[in-house]
């Protein structure tokens, strides 16, 4: 065996090395990818049946705003909740965004700081409760006791104004409730890419 055939050898050795490195790069890539998406299945879904119900709840809304936009005391409440509703909206497609860019072709770093800033919104969308409870539920009784039952709610003055009152108590029971148990699916997601960050960095 001459000189040029042991180098051809050698060459081709390394070059299936190199290739077998590449696709155990790739592999180990879309398994970590494949896991973390698991792991948030529930957050994708949560957002994927807000987003459908937020869309069906806005187009009723437009249509109720449209038919009592000359009577004030029905058009402020029904715009208040298309606003919230199109917060909704905007906010769970940006979220579910992140989600889909969480995938092989980005580095382990990269899908880290994606899930690490939806956490982020997590908390940021728990927090943003405190006002949006308060606001959307009176108005969502005066549309939904109108729209259903053609009832007026604001003969039940106290009452509505007690309600109003009672439902800053419940916003603060339920942020309280979802701080005390945050979702451990996300964290535990954080901390695998974490780890993993760690390990190929050693």
């Amino acid at each position: 065996m001459d000189l040029q055939e042991l180098v051809n050898i050698w060459k081709n050795t390394d070059q299936e090395l190199e290739n077998k490195i590449k696709i155990n790069k790739n592999l180990f890539k879309e398994v970590t990818v494949n896991k973390i998406r698991v792991m948030l299945g529930e957050f994708k879904w949560t957002n994927i049946v807000e987003i459908c119900f937020n869309f069906v709840f806005l187009i009723y809304l437009i249509g109720f705003f449209i038919d009592h936009f000359s009577v004030l005391r029905y058009a402020i409440p029904s715009g208040i909740l298309m606003l919230i509703m199109f917060y909704s909206l905007s906010f769970n497609i940006h979220m579910l965004k992140l989600f889909f860019r969480i995938d092989v072709k980005s580095s382990i770093v990269q899908n880290q700081k994606i899930v690490e800033r939806l956490r982020y919104y997590n908390v940021l969308d728990t927090r943003m409760l405190y006002v949006i409870i308060p606001l959307f539920s009176t108005p969502f009784l005066i549309v939904m006791a109108k729209a259903f039952f053609d009832f007026n709610l604001y003969r039940l003055g106290q009452w509505l104004v007690m309600f109003s009152a009672g439902s800053f108590v419940v916003a603060l029971i339920v942020v309280y409730l979802l701080r005390r148990f945050p979702d451990k699916k996300m964290q535990k997601a954080i901390t695998f890419l974490s780890e993993i960050s760690d390990f190929k960095g050693n």
